[in-house]
C-alpha cells in the first residue's frame, strides 16, 4: 500500500496536476494571465507540458517495470467499439443537455487558436499541439490505471483515475467559477469511471484512448 500511495502521489504531482499547475503558474507570472493570449505563449506552454509529461511517463514506467506498450494493451474489435460508442453518446448527451446546444469541439478549439493568431498555419500547429497534449493526457491516466492495478486491485485501479484525474478537474477553479469547476469535476469523474470500468470489462486500454480522443473531437 505504501508503494501505491507513493506512486499515486508522484503521478499527481509530477505527471499531471502538479506539473500542469506549476507550468501554468510560471507562465502566469511572466504574462499576467492563466489563459494564453497569443499563439507563442500557447505553443511554449503546451510543449513544455508535453515534454515534461512524456519524461514523467517514461520515469514512472521504468519504476513500475512496465513497457510503454502496456498503456495501449488489449484489442479493439466490435465489442470494444460498442462499449466506446455507448460511452461517447452518453457523455455527448450530457453535454448537449447542459449546454442546450451542440457544436463540434475541434472546430471550437480551432476558432480559439485563430483568435490568438491570425495566421492559419500557426493556428493549425497550435491545434495539432493541443491534440498531442490530449494523447499524452489519456496515456498518463492509463498509466495511473496500470500502476494502480499492478500495485493493488481492480477496485482501486478504477477509483484512482476517478478521483485523482476525474474529480481533480475541480482544480480548474483557478480559471472557472467554483460551481462550474465542481460540475466539471463530477462530469470528469463519471467520464473516468465509464472509461476504466469498460477497460476492465473488455480487457482493453484502447477503449479509454478511443473514447477520450473521439470526445475531444466531438
Amino acid at each position: 500500500m505504501r508503494k501505491l500511495v507513493l506512486f499515486a502521489l508522484v503521478w499527481f504531482v509530477f505527471v499531471v496536476w502538479g506539473l500542469e499547475l506549476g507550468v501554468a503558474w510560471l507562465f502566469k507570472s511572466m504574462t499576467g494571465s492563466w489563459i494564453s493570449k497569443s499563439s507563442s505563449v500557447y505553443l511554449s506552454k503546451v510543449w513544455v507540458i508535453n515534454c515534461l509529461r512524456f519524461l514523467g511517463l517514461l520515469v514512472l514506467l521504468r519504476w513500475l517495470s512496465v513497457g510503454f506498450s502496456d498503456l495501449t494493451a488489449g484489442e479493439f474489435g466490435r465489442r470494444e467499439l460498442k462499449h466506446s460508442t455507448v460511452i461517447v453518446l452518453f457523455l455527448l448527451a450530457i453535454e448537449v443537455a447542459y449546454l442546450r446546444g451542440y457544436s463540434l469541439q475541434i472546430l471550437g478549439e480551432f476558432r480559439y487558436h485563430l483568435r490568438i493568431s491570425s495566421n492559419v498555419g500557426v493556428a493549425i500547429l497550435s491545434l495539432a499541439s493541443e491534440y498531442v497534449y490530449y494523447i499524452l493526457e489519456i496515456l498518463s491516466v492509463n498509466l495511473l490505471y496500470v500502476g494502480s492495478l499492478r500495485l493493488s486491485n481492480e477496485g482501486l485501479a478504477i477509483l484512482f483515475p476517478v478521483l485523482l484525474w476525474g474529480f481533480a478537474h475541480t482544480l480548474n477553479v483557478i480559471v472557472a467559477h467554483s460551481i462550474e469547476a465542481l460540475l466539471l469535476g463530477i462530469y470528469a469523474a463519471v467520464f473516468a469511471f465509464l472509461m476504466y470500468f469498460s477497460a476492465q470489462r473488455t480487457g482493453s486500454l484502447k477503449v479509454p484512448i478511443f473514447v477520450w480522443l473521439v470526445s475531444m473531437v466531438l
